[in-house]
């Protein structure tokens, strides 16, 4: 019996082994990471209307490396053979040399740290498509295949980043005892994808496309182009439009035929001409001509491969080689940030330690933090500065960060290659909400959601002087004025233009009240009062004015006129008693 349940134990441990995602099996096995975030959190608007603070991340990286517990990996190398690699750039070198060299690197890193040769590798060559005869389709063992097939592929084409992945992704998913691996994917390009492929399903006609040198050209009279084709004498009305497919040139022809069914659709946004063609029983059409939705279809195109990635357990590294205007680094990151990996560029001068340093990070035998980057939202009225460590993403924030290496402790918290800085600008006033995530090893040793606030205000200008408009004031019984549409401050933009209190020499003739944060003075009874009111900002700011109440013309009542019937004080002495002038919110205070 205890046999028996045992066994069932056993098989439901096993099942739900089976089960853990690829690269969140573990945390690296003790390996773990926070951070304190850091920084001035109050901050005040600049006369050129924003302010500029600097956000510190100190990283605090836990555990020991004493444990081999890396699992065996398949690796994908999907290498950019596009025309723009020809590019002399370094030593009399151009692109693709020296990113066959980088390549090599990773070969010989991969040959020294294969764990028990049971690691695997693939190469996918690509530029306007895939080129199958510097591609392995299969895993291999051994990493010298990659080197082999690349070693004489020519700089050529366009560059298509999403039949590349594809490729890719299929070699990791149809690969054996995959759930047991890590697999990876390395990207390097040195350029802004500019073809794709799509399947769509459609029905409609389509103009035909011919190839262009299969037709003799002339032109009329009247300056028209016409072309037939040689074996014909009919001559057909040209108007215009010449489309590519991969190099081929073709013409736009008057022949239409009617296509339905799923069908691929090739995107091309090369030199600025944005045309989608249909690929149909051999031969292509055209579906969209100067279509300048293209480039962003074809971005489109690659996330969906990003995401697929994601889903299927694998991790995306992103190599974007050159420079920064002919990469676009923001979508590299876009694309690798969903998977949880990491973006770089690299330089001439770099490409090669790059490749090295990459493939040591997913192919050593003891564990370290590696292809980490810190991530999070940008809220609106902050803005950050893109470098080559920081990337924008929409409203998403991607900062890559150094390996940490273990030896087998990692550095102290408080050593300086364990700090980053990174200056946000503020252009509007507000409290600004930050979560801040680090993410090192796909995301596998993680410190999520570290909140930070941020308080953006106004610059206080401080008031330094109030005055009464008019030094009198007369009214009649009944009357009543408010306070601060007789005063005069100074400077007229100051922050608190607020009058904290209003007393008088005599209460007598009036009453002093306080609706919301406004001060009114209504007649009472005949006669004179000297009012002061007193700045809420600062008390020792206040100024004077004589309120002079007379009968109303239209009262008989009210007491004579004359000063000798006058009850009230006439000195100067003033009531400042919170009773007879504090604030009481709302509610009309009378004395």
């Amino acid at each position: 019996m205890y046999k028996y349940f045992f066994l069932v134990f056993l098989v439901f441990l096993l099942t739900v082994q089976s089960f853990v995602p690829i690269n969140q099996a573990s945390a690296t096995d003790g390996l773990s990471i926070n951070a304190t975030v850091g920084g001035q959190q109050s901050l005040e608007i600049g006369n050129d209307g924003k302010v500029t603070t600097t956000v510190t991340f100190d990283l605090i990286p836990g555990g020991t490396a004493t444990a081999n517990v890396r699992k065996p990996m398949d690796v994908v190398i999907v290498f950019d053979k596009s025309g723009s690699m020809a590019e002399e750039v370094s030593g009399g070198k151009t692109k693709l040399q020296l990113a066959k060299e980088a390549v090599q690197k990773a070969v010989n890193t991969f040959k020294a740290n294969n764990k028990n040769n049971s690691d695997r590798y693939g190469i996918v060559a690509f530029d306007s498509n895939v080129n199958y005869d510097y591609t392995i389709n299969t895993l291999q063992s051994d990493p010298d295949r990659i080197m082999d097939k690349i070693k004489y592929a020519p700089a050529q084409g366009g560059t298509n980043y999403t039949d590349a992945l594809i490729i890719a992704q299929n070699i990791l998913k149809n690969s054996t005892n995959r759930l047991n691996r890590d697999q990876y994917i390395i990207f390097m390009t040195d350029g802004k994808p500019t073809n794709s492929t799509k399947q769509i399903n459609v029905n409609k006609r389509y103009y035909k496309l011919e190839e262009y040198y299969k037709y003799q050209w002339g032109r009329s009279w009247s300056g028209d182009s016409y072309y037939r084709e040689s074996k014909f004498d009919e001559w057909r009305y040209y108007g215009g439009g010449v489309v590519y497919v991969d190099s081929t040139p073709y013409i736009i022809s008057e022949n239409r035929t009617t296509i339905n069914g799923t069908k691929t659709h090739l995107y091309d946004s090369n030199n600025g001409r944005n045309n989608i063609v249909i690929e149909h029983n051999g031969g292509y059409y055209i579906d969209s001509y100067n279509n300048d939705s293209v480039p962003n279809a074809i971005k489109a195109h690659g996330l969906e491969q990003a995401q697929n990635i994601e889903n299927n357990n694998m991790t995306l590294l992103s190599i974007g080689f050159g420079e920064q205007n002919k990469l676009d680094m923001n979508y590299l990151a876009e694309l690798s940030s969903i998977s949880d990996g990491k973006a770089e560029r690299a330089t001439p001068e770099n490409i090669v330690k790059m490749f090295e340093d990459i493939s040591k990070n997913i192919s050593a035998e003891y564990p370290s933090l590696s292809n980490g980057f810190i991530r999070f939202k940008i809220p609106p009225g902050a803005m950050v500065q893109e470098n080559d460590s920081v990337s924008v993403v929409d409203d998403a924030v991607i900062m890559n960060l150094r390996d940490i290496k273990y030896n087998p402790n990692p550095p102290n918290a408080g050593d300086s290659s364990l700090r980053y800085e990174l200056p946000v600008t503020f252009t509007a006033p507000g409290t600004y909400n930050f979560s801040f995530d680090v993410l090192y090893n796909s995301g596998t040793i993680a410190r999520r959601g570290i909140p930070y606030s941020i308080e953006v205000k106004v610059p206080t200008i401080p008031l330094s002087s109030i005055s009464f408009i008019e030094k009198e004031k007369a009214i009649t019984v009944g009357e009543r004025f408010k306070v601060e549409d007789y005063l005069r401050f100074v400077p007229s933009d100051a922050t608190n233009k607020l009058i904290g209190n209003v007393t008088a020499n005599n209460y007598g003739p009036i009453t002093i009240s306080k609706i919301g944060n406004e001060w009114y003075v209504t007649g009472r009874d005949i006669g004179y009062s000297d009012i002061k009111a007193i700045a809420d900002e600062n008390t020792s700011i206040y100024d004077f004015m004589k309120v002079i109440v007379t009968r109303n013309s239209d009262s008989n009542d009210g007491g004579d006129n004359g000063d000798d019937d006058q009850d009230q004080d006439d000195g100067s002495d003033y009531d400042d008693d919170p009773e007879t002038g504090g604030d009481s919110g709302d509610t009309e205070l009378k004395w």
